[in-house]
């Protein structure tokens, strides 16, 4: 485990978990990475079975360990809740979101990538998103009443585990142990706002395609620093050490003068 975690970052990135509205809603500058995961399915989600219900809740309930009862069923009424609420917004909405995200996908296509066009998708999901804010706020300040901040922050690592933030986080950290606190940081940012996010899908492909949003504009910043994000990525993928000059910040020399 690495010495610097993300939680460690907690109040420099406080500002970016309290929500997803008009902050993550507008677009911001993507490059180059590997390819997006498949666009959602065309068939909104089903209403929400009570089988599905009971998975969804206790998957959440296992990695809480409550042993209060009262507390416990406290908890599993909000869960209950607002994943029936949940599911009622996809089947409104997830003909739309289809849509989007296979205009997404069409524009990160390896033959023709264009990520400034994936960007404005991306801006127009988070748009389609804004109307269910009201229910995430309302989801969080009820599970603050019976839950320190430290469990809910285990709830929604349980809603996110695939990819999973810290699993994301330290994956990027293997691959280039040389990051500074600085740029710990802006991974540890984006991750975060990468998991507020795919809180809100129902589907694991959506919840991959939401943190591939945030992935993107992480790896474009791994290679502004100076990295190579795609040579260290390809020794993680085939599990050897990454390249020292894949690791080690490229010096930049100014043009020269005409």
């Amino acid at each position: 485990m690495h010495s610097i975690s993300l939680l460690s970052f907690r109040p420099l990135l406080a500002g970016l978990v309290l929500g997803t509205g008009a902050a993550l809603a507008a677009a911001e500058p993507a490059a180059s990475a590997p390819a997006p995961s498949s666009p959602t399915a065309g068939a909104p989600a089903a209403p929400i079975d009570q089988h599905t219900l009971d998975k969804r809740t206790s998957g959440v309930l296992k990695r809480l360990q409550l042993s209060d009862a009262a507390q416990k069923e406290a908890v599993l009424q909000i869960l209950e809740q607002h994943f029936r609420a949940l599911y009622d917004w996809h089947q409104q909405h997830d003909p739309e979101l289809a849509g989007l995200w296979k205009r997404w996908a069409d524009a990160r296509t390896q033959d023709a990538k264009d990520e400034t066009k994936a960007a404005a998708v991306v801006a127009e999901i988070r748009a389609t998103y804004a109307s269910l804010q009201p229910q995430h706020q309302s989801f969080l300040q009820a599970l603050a009443k019976h839950l320190t901040p430290e469990q809910v922050e285990a709830v929604k690592d349980a809603m996110t585990s695939s990819p999973g933030m810290r699993r994301t986080y330290e994956a990027y950290l293997k691959m280039i142990p040389t990051f500074t606190d600085e740029e710990k940081a802006f991974i540890a940012g984006k991750l975060l706002v990468a998991r507020e996010m795919a809180m809100d899908a129902v589907s694991d492909k959506e919840k991959a395609n939401l943190f591939k949003t945030q992935k993107v504009q992480v790896e474009a910043y791994i290679d502004a620093q100076g990295y190579d994000y795609r040579a260290a990525y390809k020794a993680f993928a085939n599990n050897q050490p990454a390249p020292k000059d894949a690791i080690t910040k490229r010096v930049r020399t100014a043009p020269a003068a005409p």
